[in-house]
């Protein structure tokens, strides 16, 4: 005789599905991002062996570089949108993490500037678009499976999952970077460790392949589907049809992508310096641990940003988010470099931690709430590349470009996009159901 299990006693397979399709967005996620930030981690090691070692601007270089991989986003998110709305969300994710990872091992293996010259430089140079792409496209799709998994009530939190993994790569990157200063110096991770970080990186990423496959398949995850027939996941139907939502996702996204990248890029590396000055490779060792644990406690805050988003609506967070960076951007970056107290660096940090997580906890659920479910993916993406090629990645390459005024234009250039995410904040709309609640009504 079979007994019906009581209430409550085991998961219902619909909760069951969303938690696995959590998982299948968020893994790869998160090593896709692993491997960006082990780039922009490294960088200031790697510098030498791509470009002359007497080069005063190898620095500005390789950040260019960085840059460039923004560029070319918006690229990326045109490829795997379509085809993250045409041919589903998961097939995307595998294939963008898929030529990231492989650009990873690529640099792990490439010869260096004292081997075949400028052509080293050109090597960094394919991989920068290669996985610039990539990162463009994988944005798209992770951000659109995570927002779609969640049910009514709940999306922010599931949706903030995607912001945890991304700040779980740079976590994974920074511990990266602490385990190999505590094996050598400085001189070694330029010459060996850099190495070993892109080995980890595009090792991790394959790996995650064979796993999401798996995860992806059993949550089922594909995006829903309208009744009667498909409409195109064009760009011309995106500007024809979506051209205000576009407008709006670019500029919420432009002061905040400058932040976020300032605050992970450029800060941990102020930082660094700063603490290498006043005490040498010990301090700079323990500044990476301060680092580390402060990018631990972000991971964390993404979820509750994301859960609070649920309660409260995603507009009150973003309007503090633009407000409380608008006033606070010029400290942040002046703080970083003159303090150099670990308690103190890390108090500060925290605090421009939660202001961020106001922004990067639920600015992907608000993004994909205002795409209908056809052109979503491309929607989201190609609206996140832009603003990221003008704004985003630009932030550490204009820092070390400008950093000869004392910082003072690059605090300017901060507080400018801050303000225009302000006012996009400020004009969303709150409160009202959105193409996520009704897909096919909307589709």
């Amino acid at each position: 005789m079979t007994r019906a299990d009581p209430a409550g006693t085991r998961p219902q397979p619909e909760r069951r599905a969303r938690v696995r399709a959590i998982l299948a967005g968020s893994v790869p996620n998160l090593v896709q991002w692993f491997n960006l930030y082990v780039y922009a981690t490294f960088a200031p090691y790697f510098r030498t062996e791509f470009f002359p070692a007497d080069s005063p601007d190898s620095l500005v270089y390789v950040y260019g570089l960085f840059a460039l991989t923004f560029v070319v986003r918006p690229l990326g998110s045109w490829l795997f949108g379509r085809l993250a709305d045409t041919r589903g969300r998961q097939q995307a994710l595998v294939m963008a993490v898929t030529v990231m990872s492989l650009g990873s091992v690529v640099l792990a293996v490439a010869p260096t500037e004292r081997s075949i010259g400028a052509w080293a430089a050109v090597v960094l140079v394919v991989v920068s678009i290669v996985q610039g792409i990539a990162t463009g496209g994988e944005y798209a799709a992770a951000t659109v499976m995570l927002s779609e998994s969640g049910s009514r009530g709940h999306r922010g939190f599931f949706a903030s999952f995607q912001a945890m993994t991304i700040v779980g790569g740079l976590v994974l990157a920074q511990a990266l970077l602490l385990l190999l200063q505590m094996v050598g110096d400085r001189a070694a991770i330029s010459q060996w460790g850099w190495r070993v970080a892109f080995v980890a990186g595009g090792v991790a990423g394959l790996a995650s392949l064979w796993w999401s496959r798996g995860a992806g398949r059993a949550a089922s995850v594909t995006p829903p589907t309208p009744t009667g027939a498909r409409r195109p996941a064009t760009m011309a139907e995106l500007l024809r049809g979506c051209g205000r939502p576009l407008v709006w996702v670019i500029l919420l996204t432009a002061g905040g992508s400058a932040a976020f990248y300032t605050a992970t890029v450029t800060v941990p590396y102020i930082v660094r310096e700063a603490a290498f000055g006043a005490g040498g490779a010990g301090a700079e060792s323990a500044a990476t641990g301060v680092m580390l644990a402060a990018f631990v406690v972000l991971m964390v805050m993404q979820p509750l940003g994301g859960a609070l988003s649920d309660r409260i609506g995603r507009k009150p967070l973003l309007v503090a988010f633009g407000a409380l960076g608008v006033l606070g951007a010029g400290f942040l970056v002046n703080a970083a470099a003159r303090i150099v107290s670990p308690p103190a660096v890390f108090g500060i940090l925290i605090l421009a931690f939660a202001v961020l997580t106001c922004y990067l906890s639920v600015n992907g659920i608000a993004k994909a709430e205002v795409f209908p479910p056809h052109i979503r993916a491309l929607g989201v993406g190609f609206g996140y590349a832009v603003a990221n090629s003008l704004c985003g990645g630009t932030a550490p390459l204009v820092y070390h470009a400008t950093v000869g005024d004392g910082g003072v234009g690059f605090v300017v250039y901060l507080t400018v996009l801050l303000a225009v995410t302000l006012v996009a904040a400020i004009a969303m709309r709150g409160g009202v159901p959105s193409a996520l609640d009704a897909p096919r009504e909307h589709a």
